[in-house]
This record gives structure tokens, C-alpha cells and sequence, in this order.
């Protein structure tokens, strides 16, 4: 190994063996928390928590402890050559410069890419210097998660952005929208959090992954003209914006046929179970379905507000490259289109008729924006900035 090589390789290492310190000390907090919660109210509810957060933790620390023993991102060497071409090396003195790109030199796709590469590899080689530049921004960060946020122990790319505050002194907060609710209920939640959030002097930047994405959509169309000269834009991530065929799965088609089986028959039993609970997710399985969102996304984003950017980005992963839940989902809902094991690619995407900007398609799985993940949150949410700076759309 060359000495260049070597000092790459024991940088790598002590970066980490940061994450793997920092995974240990939060996980450690976390049980220390929910156990002292559990011993002082033994109920079923706060076992829960405590189990979750026993499983979390230890995927994180498990997690972290394989990639110190393999530091090597798999694809850093292909992301190395890439910024030392001509092409990359013109787009990112572009856009520090801040001087227009025409479309026939490069796609806004390409541009962010690049953008991205350059904070991922400055942060995981020794020697590179990063050529962009996160600006100071204004407007606050509100994330807003996807299904089943409460599996986790943190929102979805709360890291993430809790490095761009730290470091860059930019504010973010969290709805607190369910991941098993419906659109309606989740986009009157975003409605109510707003409402406290912009009593103070910020504007608003949605950064909304996977069904956030669609709650968002449907709070701006719902309530977005209220709200129009404070929010100054929606960035979605691996967002099923035209829907999921996940939902039209054949096993989902079959537990649905229970409800109309028994609504039929007007079972008792079922028909009090499902305006008691939804225990089958009915309203949850619809907005999220393609059969309903891509006609619910052409009737009405004509009503979207129109003076605030959109921004979509999505995901492709192999199944030897997902999360063990990613696996299991490529597994049991197999798809021939490009997906992240979760969301076809071309349906996290703006159709042609919507004057958004789609940022392309990177290489990584649905659960990126987990905290346990090692995919970097922190260098996407950097190069959105960045990016959307470049084109004067933070302001």
C-alpha cells in the first residue's frame, strides 16, 4: 500500500471511529432514558419504546462497528475519478462562481450530483478540498417524515441537519406528522405546526422525505395560498409523488379484499374494529397508491402554489446493496423499474407537465435518511443548499 494510500486508509478509520464513539455515547443516552421511563412506569406502551430502542441501538452500533472494519465507501474510487474530470471540475467552478450553466453543458441533475460528490468525498479523503460553498441562509429547515417515522428512534435526516446547524448555523425543525396516518390528517398536522413555526421572523424550506413528501403536497394544495409568502419552497426525498405500485402489490390487494368482504357482509365485529381503529389502513394504503396519487397529482397541482421551488430527488439501490428491511421489501415486492427497494424511481420524480426540478437519481436505499445510516445526510442536505442557492431560489 502507498504511503498516500495508507494516510487515506487511517484517516478513514478515525473517521470512523468517531461515528462508531458517537452511535455508542446516543445509544447508550437513548437506554438510559426509556429504561429510567420504564422502571418508573412499567406499562406496555414504555416496554415497547425500550425494546425499539434496544434493537435500534444495537443495528447502529453493529452497523458502525462493520463499516470500521470496512471503511471503504463501495463506490468512492468510481466518485473520485468522476470529480477529477474536466466536466465536473467546470460545473462546480460554475457554481461557485455562481455563473449559469446553459442545459446543453449540463443538466440540473448532473450539477447536483456533482455538487453532492464534492461534499461526500471532502468529508471521507484526507487530502480533497471541497470546491463548494454552503451559503448562510435565512429560512429554517422543516423536515417532515415518512411511514412508520415512530420505528425510528429520530426523524427522518434529523443528522443530517443537525450537522448544518452546528456547523453552518442554519435552523431546522420536525413536524411531528404519523407515519400511518392519512394525507388529510397528516396535512391539517402540518398546518397547525406551521402556524407556531412562522411566528417568528423565517421563512420556510420543506424538506420532506418519502410520504412527507405527498402529506406536504397536499397541505400546500389544501392550505398553501395562506402561507405562500413564507414558504419559500419543497424539496422532496425519495417521495412516491405519483403514487407507489408497492400499494398495488398482489398481498396488498389481498389484504384489502378483506375489507370488502366483510363490509359486505356486514360483519360486526369488523365494521366496529375499522371506524375504531383502521387496523387495515384503508385511507393510509390510498394516498399512497398510484391508482390514487398520479390522478390525485394531475387534478390538482395546477393548485400548488406556484412562487416557491420544488425539488424531487429519488433513489436506486440492488438488493446486496439495501438495509435488511430494504431486502426483505425488493424480496416480497419485486418491481422490473428502478427503485430503492421501496419507491419506483420514476414515480419520486415530477411528470413533464409540472415545472419542478427533478435532481436525477443517486445510488442508495429507502432508510438513507435513518440515523443509523451511513449514507451521507449530511453532504445531500449541503448540496441542496447549494444547489438551490446557485439558482438565487433561497430567498
Amino acid at each position: 500500500m502507498k504511503k498516500n494510500q495508507f494516510n487515506d486508509f487511517i484517516y478513514s478509520k478515525k473517521n470512523r471511529l468517531k461515528v462508531l464513539e458517537y452511535a455508542s455515547k446516543k445509544s447508550i443516552e437513548d437506554l438510559k432514558f426509556t429504561g429510567r421511563e420504564f422502571i418508573k412506569s412499567p406499562s406496555v406502551n414504555n416496554y415497547m419504546k425500550f425494546s425499539k430502542i434496544m434493537f435500534n441501538s444495537s443495528t447502529w452500533i453493529g452497523k458502525s462497528t462493520f463499516r470500521l472494519l470496512n471503511p471503504y465507501e463501495p463506490s468512492f474510487n468510481e466518485k473520485v475519478k468522476y470529480l477529477e474530470t474536466a466536466h465536473a471540475r467546470y460545473i462546480l467552478k460554475k457554481v461557485r462562481d455562481k455563473e449559469l450553466i446553459s442545459h446543453q453543458k449540463a443538466t440540473y441533475s448532473e450539477i447536483f450530483k456533482t455538487i453532492f460528490y464534492d461534499f461526500e468525498l471532502s468529508r471521507l479523503d484526507s487530502k480533497r478540498k471541497k470546491i463548494s460553498n454552503v451559503p448562510q441562509i435565512e429560512s429554517s429547515v422543516l423536515l417532515v417524515s415518512g411511514v412508520f417515522n415512530e420505528i425510528f428512534s429520530t426523524p427522518a435526516f434529523k443528522r443530517g441537519a443537525e450537522y448544518i446547524q452546528e456547523k453552518y448555523n442554519i435552523d431546522f425543525n420536525y413536524c411531528p406528522t404519523s407515519g400511518i396516518k392519512d394525507t388529510a390528517q397528516n396535512s391539517a398536522m402540518i398546518r397547525s405546526h406551521i402556524e407556531k413555526l412562522l411566528k417568528g421572523n423565517k421563512k420556510v424550506w420543506f424538506f420532506a422525505f418519502s410520504k412527507g413528501g405527498i402529506d406536504t403536497l397536499h397541505f400546500l394544495k389544501d392550505y398553501g395560498q395562506d402561507y405562500q409568502d413564507r414558504i419559500i419552497g419543497l424539496s422532496t426525498i425519495a417521495s412516491p409523488l405519483l403514487g407507489s405500485e408497492r400499494v398495488n402489490h398482489k398481498i396488498i390487494r389481498f389484504i384489502n379484499s378483506i375489507h370488502s368482504m366483510n363490509s359486505m357482509n356486514s360483519n360486526k365485529l369488523y365494521l366496529y374494529l375499522d371506524k375504531k381503529f383502521d387496523f387495515l389502513f384503508k385511507k393510509f394504503q390510498e394516498s399512497l397508491s398510484s391508482e390514487f396519487q398520479e390522478e390525485w397529482f394531475q387534478e390538482h397541482y395546477s393548485y400548488l402554489p406556484r412562487n416557491m421551488f420544488y425539488t424531487a430527488l429519488a433513489f436506486q439501490s440492488q438488493w446486496y446493496e439495501s438495509h435488511v428491511w430494504m431486502i426483505l421489501t425488493k424480496l416480497f415486492f419485486q418491481s422490473q423499474s428502478i427503485n430503492d427497494g421501496i419507491v419506483d424511481a420514476e414515480r419520486a420524480l415530477y411528470p413533464d407537465y409540472f415545472q419542478g426540478i427533478n435532481l436525477g437519481i443517486l445510488k442508495g436505499h429507502h432508510l438513507i435518511g435513518t440515523r443509523s445510516s451511513d449514507y451521507g445526510q449530511e453532504a445531500l442536505i449541503e448540496a441542496h443548499i447549494t444547489f438551490l442557492n446557485y439558482l438565487n431560489l433561497l430567498h
